[in-house]
């Protein structure tokens, strides 16, 4: 004779048959989520560079209503990356959330995506910037091949 579930086996922790399937079902939709995004992630061509320079300018002022007029100053910051045969300028960065923790002069990697920049920071993470300018590094003449 089956045992009639009352609000205190449910209470109890005990699950019924459909709230069982529920759990496994979602489990399932996050694990195709998860092995989806995976899978449409693009592969970079990475290219050896390291960051030669890091600007900032004042680009002007925000005022913004917080208990009060309050004026912020925007500072725009710019990392000059080199590879070996062009100068990427990334930028610009306007928050301190979005500042890259790279090391100037040591070696990282870049991926170029249409008008984005990949750079990999000094903890191995893929940030995403805005590519802002790119310069062809002029080939000196004599040098071997």
């Amino acid at each position: 004779m089956p045992i009639p579930l009352t609000a205190t086996l449910v209470s109890a922790g005990f699950r019924t048959m459909a709230e069982k399937v529920g759990v496994v079902r979602s489990a399932v939709l996050i694990f195709a989520i998860l092995y989806s995004s995976a899978a449409l992630a693009k592969d970079y061509q990475w290219k050896d560079a390291k960051v030669i320079d890091i600007t900032s300018e004042r680009g002007g002022a925000v005022i913004t209503p917080i208990a009060a007029i309050v004026g912020v100053s925007i500072t725009k910051t710019f990392y000059w990356i080199q590879t070996d045969d062009t100068i990427y300028v990334f930028g610009p960065v306007l928050t301190k959330r979005g500042l890259l923790n790279v090391t100037m002069y040591e070696p990282t990697k870049v991926a170029i995506d249409g008008n984005n920049g990949h750079i990999l920071d000094d903890y191995g993470q893929d940030r995403k910037l805005p590519v802002n300018e790119k310069v062809t590094r002029p080939k000196l003449e004599g040098a071997a091949p």
